[in-house]
């Protein structure tokens, strides 16, 4: 309940909510004075807060009007204030929420923890055992001096001690000290056991936000100007055919900008603890933004060149409203094909959520040449009770994804019709559980791969294993990279050493190539000087060439798949 009114003000909050999806002048108008109302009361249960935050958030990325959009804005910024006024149970009872005011206990991985220290929020360590600390000593030796080891191992001093005395005069205490002192990238040897040995230690984190600009409440990134809305929009009668036409105004940021939505990507995904790698561990020469239309825009974020996969790329993406993150996942791409779901916020439920997401399958499709997408059962179902609860099989259906099975296409089929023919029928949780056991795809056409399955990639790392078991560990980097000039000249002409933007993709790709180095012997000229190509890519500064390419590179594929093929 809240005082001022008590009910009256539960009563506005349940309108304001029954208002989502109408618009117009007079919506509008009630909506504002519903606002206040609720903006004015005095909160008494967190799950009410919580609800009017939602409200807020909802009207923040689909305004009716700019007033409205003013007044939910400034609702946002101040929103602390309501927290603040809860009684101290109750706001205990939004920890975790990421709401202006509360605090998030959270065991983060190194990048977001690494991420919290840089941007100057309010985070402490918060062990509650000695022994847990000790999970970190392993990468507290990295910053030993000689002089401090003995003290150190003597057990004088515990390791939480001892890292509150190292960063006392650090500003922000302890977990700036340690995590300002890491690598800064230019070893990639070191920074991977850095990283390694933070998440090792599951360091449990406690971030108080306050006021933060980077809360659920304030992060949003400021644009102009701002668009309202008199209706959702809805996907068509042919997905398809809209998914198929190219996505215009794509645009790769730079500097300020791309430092810009990549901070407000991941501060939409920390202060909800979720995490999409390529998002926190992001290429800052390889974020783009796509426009959806109506203000909204989508945010995908290349993984960094140290952190590229082998076969696969993969990309990060959050969704804005308004400059209001509403939504986040990712695609990977494999060849012509991509893996990717939908994921939007809860605050954001009966929105155009579907339309939002057919809009981001185009600027994949744009970006990487996409012919096929590929969403993994989990997503509709297998394992997320939630996913049942919602029905998401449909979500994807109605967007033309099909089942990978011929069992669950008739299964889906069947239930397709009695959904025609009653529109109150509503699946049952059995027939759900069986149409997620396998994938769904949603086949776009122009492709030239063949389907390629989930275990490829272990299958051909089992193979790249077999290839390389001749040479001792430590030779393997100096094996490998002869491996590439000798591949380099057979596969253009060309003797001499790699080039800098041909190192990384050739030690990413080369061991695969040692792998199906018979069948690429077979090649024309023109397919090889094609698959280094392939090479200088992975390795280039944006992945989103590579990826491009390897769609349209079928024998490559071919190959890949014949090498990996159980008993070669």
């Amino acid at each position: 309940m809240s005082t001022r009114g008590g009910r009256p003000a539960n009563r506005s909050l349940a309108r304001l909510h029954a208002l989502r999806g109408v618009f117009g002048a007079a919506a509008a108008r009630e909506k504002l004075a519903l606002l206040r109302t609720c903006d004015r009361s005095r909160w008494r249960r967190a799950r009410d807060v919580r609800a009017f935050h939602d409200e807020l958030l909802f009207i923040a990325a689909f305004p009716d009007t700019r007033v409205l959009h003013g007044a939910a804005c400034r609702a946002l910024d101040r929103f602390g204030r309501i927290v603040r006024a809860l009684p101290a149970p109750e706001r205990d009872a939004l920890g975790d929420s990421g709401l202006a005011g509360t605090a998030t206990e959270h065991t983060f991985m190194y990048g977001i923890a690494r991420w919290l220290a840089r941007t100057g929020e309010q985070v402490r360590f918060a062990w509650t055992r000695e022994r847990d600390a000790e999970r970190l000593d392993p990468l507290l030796r990295l910053t030993l001096t000689a002089a401090e080891l003995d003290r150190f191992d003597s057990g004088e001093v515990g390791t939480r001690a001892w890292i509150e005395e190292a960063s006392r005069d650090v500003r922000g205490g302890s977990v700036p000290w340690l995590l300002g002192i890491g690598p800064q990238g230019h070893d990639v040897l070191s920074d991977t056991v850095w990283s390694s040995d933070y998440d090792e230690a599951e360091a449990p984190l406690r971030w108080s936000l306050g006021d933060s600009a980077h809360s659920t409440s304030r992060n949003r990134v400021r644009t102009s100007p701002t668009r309202v809305r008199t209706g959702f929009r809805a996907v068509g009668a042919d997905p398809v055919a809209m998914l198929r036409a190219p996505l215009p105004g794509i645009e790769r940021l730079r500097g300020t900008e791309a430092a810009r939505w990549h901070d407000a990507s991941v501060a939409a995904i920390a202060a909800r603890t979720r995490e999409v790698f390529p998002t926190i561990y992001a290429n800052p020469d390889e974020i783009y933004r796509c426009p959806l239309g109506e203000g909204a825009a989508l945010c995908v974020l290349g993984v960094a060149p140290d952190d590229r996969s082998v076969l696969e790329a993969n990309y990060g993406y959050v969704m804005f409203s308004n400059g209001v993150p509403i939504g986040y996942g990712g695609v990977t791409t494999l060849g012509a094909q991509a893996n990717t779901g939908a994921n939007l916020f809860e605050s954001f439920r009966k929105s155009e959520a579907a339309f939002l997401f057919a809009q981001s399958l185009r600027a994949f499709r744009t970006l990487f040449g996409t012919a096929r997408f590929v969403v993994n059962p989990y997503q509709f179902g297998q394992g997320n009770e939630e996913a049942i609860a919602s029905g998401a099989y449909w979500f994807y259906d109605r967007l033309g994804f099909r089942p990978a099975t011929r069992a669950a296409r008739t299964l889906a089929a069947r239930e397709r019709a009695r959904i025609a023919a009653d529109r109150t029928h509503r699946s049952s949780r059995r027939t759900l559980l069986a149409l997620a056991r396998g994938d769904m795809l949603l086949e776009l056409g122009g492709g030239t791969t063949p389907l390629l399955p989930e275990d490829l990639l272990v299958r051909i790392g089992a193979r790249v294993t077999s290839t390389l078991a001749g040479i001792p560990a430590g030779g393997r980097e100096t094996e490998i990279d002869a491996h590439a000039r000798r591949l380099l000249t057979r596969c253009t002409g060309e003797r001499r050493g790699l080039r800098a933007t041909e190192r990384l993709g050739a030690r990413l790709l080369v061991p695969v190539l040692l792998a199906i180095e018979p069948a690429i012997a077979r090649w024309r000229a023109a397919d090889r000087r094609a698959l280094w190509r392939l090479v200088q890519l992975k390795g280039a500064r944006q992945e989103r060439g590579f990826a491009r390419a390897a769609a349209e590179m079928p024998r490559f594929w071919q190959a890949v798949g014949e090498a990996a093929r159980p008993g070669r």
